[in-house]
């Protein structure tokens, strides 16, 4: 009975000690997320995934939230791979989802609202074509590539090219369609 007291007083101390090093450290994992931080501004035709912070929140920023905001060394920020619940939070802040794969597999089901930016087609492009597609989506804007999941890539390196352009709020849901549709979440066929 003495041993089962000092384990959990141990782990009492333990999960208390991790709380207070994450509220402290300016890099802390968030414990809830902050509700209506972001709104889509709908003055242009031409900002889609565009995200401005609500005005009376003076606590917190877009990036601040999701993104550590660190450059490589070829000086531009990294994607950030993210987990099925931040990926739903965000699809319910309107962010854009982009689908890496064919227009067929992407016809056949996709997220819902999701935009098709074939990995391999936009690859071949050159720089300025390549920002030509990409310049009628908000460079703030938080952007969401995913694939087919398990052992596609494709994503990964789309979401490389697209921050290579200077968006700096690219993150890669590795989970992909499968596990989206597996969760029950909203998506679409043509």
């Amino acid at each position: 009975m003495k041993i089962a007291k000092q384990i959990i007083g141990i782990l009492v101390i333990s999960v208390a000690a991790a709380f207070i090093a994450n509220g402290i450290n300016p890099k802390g994992i968030p414990l809830f997320m902050e509700k209506n931080i972001y709104k889509q501004d709908t003055t242009s035709k031409n900002n889609i995934g565009e995200f401005i912070n609500d005005p009376f929140d003076t606590t917190s920023k877009p990036n601040q939230l999701f993104f550590s905001g660190k450059k490589n060394k070829q000086g531009f920020i990294e994607p950030e791979n993210i987990s099925l619940g931040l990926a739903k939070q965000l699809f319910d802040r309107r962010a854009l989802f982009i689908d890496a794969r064919t227009k067929e597999e992407y016809d056949t089901l996709h997220v819902k609202g999701a935009i098709n930016l074939p990995y391999h087609d936009f690859y071949g492009k050159s720089i300025p074509e390549k920002t030509e597609v990409m310049k009628k989506y908000g460079k703030s804007g938080i952007i969401v590539v995913y694939c087919n999941g398990g052992t596609c890539d494709i994503s990964i390196d789309l979401a490389y090219e697209i921050a290579k352009l200077g968006y700096n709020n690219v993150s890669i849901y590795k989970g992909g369609i499968k596990e989206w549709e597996s969760a029950g979440n909203p998506v679409e066929r043509r």
